[in-house]
C-alpha cells in the first residue's frame, strides 16, 4: 500500500472573474453563442428560447439571433414537436474529436481494460480541469451496472473517492475556498456535505496514499481512488475503480485499494516514460 502523498501542491482555480477579465475584448456575439452552448447538460437538454433569454438575462431577440446562427451551423437543433433546441451533431463531432484529444493518457487504455478484467470493476481515467476532474476514458464492467458517471462528464470536489484525491494536492486554504464557491452537495445521506468532514477525508487520503468511497454518491456503490503523478510530485490524474459494494468484505475492499494504487503507481511511471 502506498506510504501517502509526500508533496502537496497548490493549483491556482480558473475563476469566473479572470474569465470575464479575458474576455471583456474579445467578440460578444461568440462569447453568448458558447455560453448558451455551456448551458446544456445531461439533466438539461432542452432548451427553449425564452428560457435561455430569462437564466442569461438578456433580450429574448438577441439569443434567437445566436440560437439560428448555431442551427444554421449546426451545432444545435429543434424537435419536431415541440422546436425546443437540442445540441446538433456538429457539437457531438467537434466534442467526440476533443474526447480524444484531450486525453492525454490515451496509451493507458490497454492497462485500464486489464484492471477491470482483474478487478470485475468499472475503471475510469479522470484529468484535472480547473476545478473539477473530467472522466476522459472508462471500462466497464460486464458484470455489473453502467458506470453512473459517463465518459465526458465533469465530477465536482466532493463527487466519491476521486475528488478527495484531487482536494489532496491542494492546500487546506485552497481547498476551503472551492467549498465556498461550490459548497458541497449532497448525493445520499453519507455524503460528506460538512467541511470538516471533508477535510478530515482529505487528510487521510495524504496519509494513506489513496481515497474510498462508501455509497457517498450512489447507494450501494463504492469506489477507490488514487492519484497518478508527476516527477515533481504534482497530480496528473486520477484513477478510480467502481463496484458494488454489497459483494466486498472488508479484506475485498483493501485488495480493491491495494490494486488500485500499485495500478496507479504503475501508470505513473509509464506516464514519466510516455511523456
Amino acid at each position: 500500500m502506498a506510504a501517502g502523498i509526500k508533496k502537496i501542491v497548490g493549483r491556482k482555480p480558473v475563476t469566473g472573474a479572470r474569465v470575464e477579465a479575458k474576455g471583456a475584448a474579445r467578440s460578444a456575439g461568440l462569447r453568448r453563442g458558447l455560453q448558451i452552448l455551456c448551458l446544456f447538460s445531461e439533466a438539461r437538454p432542452e432548451w427553449g428560447v425564452s428560457e435561455i433569454a430569462r437564466e442569461m438575462k438578456v433580450h429574448k431577440s438577441r439569443i434567437h439571433r445566436s440560437l439560428k446562427t448555431l442551427e444554421d451551423m449546426g451545432f444545435l437543433r429543434r424537435t419536431a414537436d415541440t422546436r425546443r433546441y437540442l445540441m446538433g451533431f456538429k457539437t457531438f463531432e467537434i466534442g467526440s474529436l476533443a474526447g480524444r484529444l484531450t486525453n492525454r493518457m490515451a496509451w493507458a487504455r490497454h492497462d485500464l481494460r486489464l484492471l477491470a478484467q482483474r478487478l470485475k470493476a468499472t475503471v475510469s481515467l479522470r484529468l484535472v480541469v480547473d476545478d473539477d476532474l473530467l472522466v476522459v476514458d472508462m471500462i466497464e464492467s460486464l458484470d455489473h451496472l453502467p458506470a453512473h458517471t459517463p465518459q465526458g462528464a465533469r465530477v465536482p470536489l466532493n463527487y466519491g473517492a476521486g475528488g478527495q484525491v484531487l482536494a489532496a494536492f491542494l492546500t487546506d486554504d485552497a481547498i476551503r475556498a472551492l467549498i465556498r464557491r461550490h459548497g458541497l452537495p449532497r448525493y445520499t445521506a453519507k455524503s460528506l456535505t460538512q467541511e470538516t468532514d471533508f477535510l478530515g477525508a482529505v487528510r487521510r487520503v495524504r496519509r494513506e496514499g489513496y481515497a474510498v468511497s462508501e455509497g457517498e454518491t450512489i447507494p450501494g456503490s463504492f469506489s477507490v481512488a488514487a492519484p497518478i503523478v508527476a516527477p515533481d510530485a504534482t497530480l496528473i490524474a486520477v484513477l478510480v475503480v467502481s463496484r458494488p459494494l454489497g459483494e466486498l468484505s472488508r479484506s475485498g475492499i483493501r485488495a480493491v485499494a491495494a490494486s488500485t494504487v500499485e495500478a496507479a503507481q504503475q501508470l505513473s511511471r509509464r506516464a514519466i516514460e510516455a511523456a
